[in-house]
């Protein structure tokens, strides 16, 4: 035997290790993705209905959203309202309450100026000059 022959004996037990190697290798990771497969759908099976369950949950959150604006929007046009309603009143009541301040303040005055001239003895009305003609 030479050493070439050697060295091929050498390389063919080499190459036939490697390949069941590769064979071992081959079979676990085939083993760990049927696992992973397993996991994901295991997983998926889970996480549908949950996730079914919160689009329900979002659109009932959404509908319930919409009747509040609805509330919001009617509330605000009510208090709309009342706040013109209360300003009609205000500038229906004012004016009226205006005139009689006046009236009442010009009364008060006359009769005060009246007591003022009484208590002097004078006329209650200025005296006239009568024309020299």
């Amino acid at each position: 035997m030479s050493w070439s022959d050697v060295a091929s004996l050498a390389l063919a037990i080499f190459l036939v290790l490697v390949g069941v190697g590769l064979f071992y290798l081959f079979f676990r990771l085939g083993g760990l993705f049927g696992q992973l497969d397993n996991s994901v759908e295991e997983i998926t099976d889970e996480t549908v209905p949950i996730l079914t369950r919160v689009q329900v949950t979002v659109d009932e959150v959404n509908a319930q959203l919409g009747h509040v604006d609805e509330i919001m929007t009617t509330a605000v046009s009510a208090t709309k309202s009342a706040e013109q309603a209360a300003s009609t009143v205000s500038k229906a009541v004012t004016a009226p309450a205006r005139a009689l301040s006046g009236v009442t303040a010009s009364a008060s005055e006359a009769l005060r100026s009246f007591k003022a001239r009484r208590a002097a003895g004078r006329p209650s009305d200025p005296p006239r000059h009568e024309s020299p003609y």
